[in-house]
């Protein structure tokens, strides 16, 4: 009878060391748990920064010309801003995708329909805007630029002394044009360019006097005329600032988006390099 008594004290207080033991394991585990959603929520906290929306803008040009466009505002503040200007018979949505790319990256962008085109097809005064490529309208279309320029450095989180501009075809023309009339553009990248558009827009004279800021030259082999302009445009200036890529396929100016020949992450690495750094 003793020896049954031993037994079954001697089990009871085995018992009763594990399930102490199996207690604080169990209480341990539970207190690590309840820390993990802590920590989860603090690093979402941490990593959701609001990306403003895209902005619908408006000014009015010297002759009354209604300018309509997309602002992308860098969440950051101080960030480099790029313009842009798209291709003839386009508007300002060929480059909605490239525009929140860069804007995810702390860049503000303004993208603008050019006159006759997208939104921009109306005056002040409600008179039809006419798409001709005459002296007077080539003339508008840099005070546009300029007017758009002047818009982007004044805008929120934007730091005026890091504005670039990219233009595509005849928006090239206009880029390389004004930038070398306005020192404070900081670099610009020049899609399928030509050596003169509309017979009103040469652009050799311009790439000579552009000088010594970051310059992009970009075309595709099945672009021929732009790829040969590409090349003589490299020629008109011999500094290691000016970059040259020629695709062998891509198209013609924002084409080469949608081509997806690696185009997106060369403009981006040379806007990052030009103004972000």
């Amino acid at each position: 009878m003793k020896f049954l008594i031993k037994i079954t004290f001697a089990s009871l207080l085995i018992w009763a060391m594990f399930g102490c033991q199996n207690q604080t394991v169990s209480n341990s585990a539970s207190k690590t748990n309840s820390n993990v959603p802590a920590n989860n929520a603090n690093n979402t906290s941490q990593s959701n920064t609001e990306t403003p929306a895209p902005q619908t803008i408006k000014f009015e040009s010297a002759d009354k010309v209604e300018i309509v466009g997309a602002f992308y505002q860098s969440p950051k503040e101080n960030s480099p801003a790029v313009l842009m200007l798209h291709q003839w018979e386009s508007n300002r949505q060929s480059y909605d995708e490239f525009a929140k790319r860069l804007q995810a990256k702390n860049f503000g962008v303004l993208a603008i329909d050019g006159r006759g085109f997208g939104e921009s097809v109306k005056t002040t005064d409600s008179a039809t805007v006419a798409t001709n490529r005459g002296d007077e309208t080539v003339k508008g279309m840099k005070s546009d630029v300029d007017n758009a320029f002047n818009f982007l450095a004044k805008q929120k989180n934007v730091d005026a002394q890091k504005i670039g501009i990219v233009g595509a075809s005849y928006g090239s023309s206009l880029a390389i044009i004004y930038a070398v009339e306005n020192p404070k553009v900081k670099a610009v990248a020049l899609l399928s360019p030509g050596l003169n558009y509309f017979g009103n827009m040469p652009t050799e004279p311009a790439v000579k006097n552009y000088g010594n800021r970051p310059l992009l030259l970009v075309a595709a082999e099945d672009d021929k005329e732009s790829a040969d302009a590409v090349r003589k445009l490299k020629e008109a200036n011999a500094t290691d600032k000016y970059k040259v890529k020629i695709f062998e396929k891509g198209g013609h100016g924002t084409g080469l988006f949608k081509a997806k020949v690696g185009f997106e992450d060369l403009l981006e690495e040379f806007l990052t390099k030009s103004l972000a750094q």
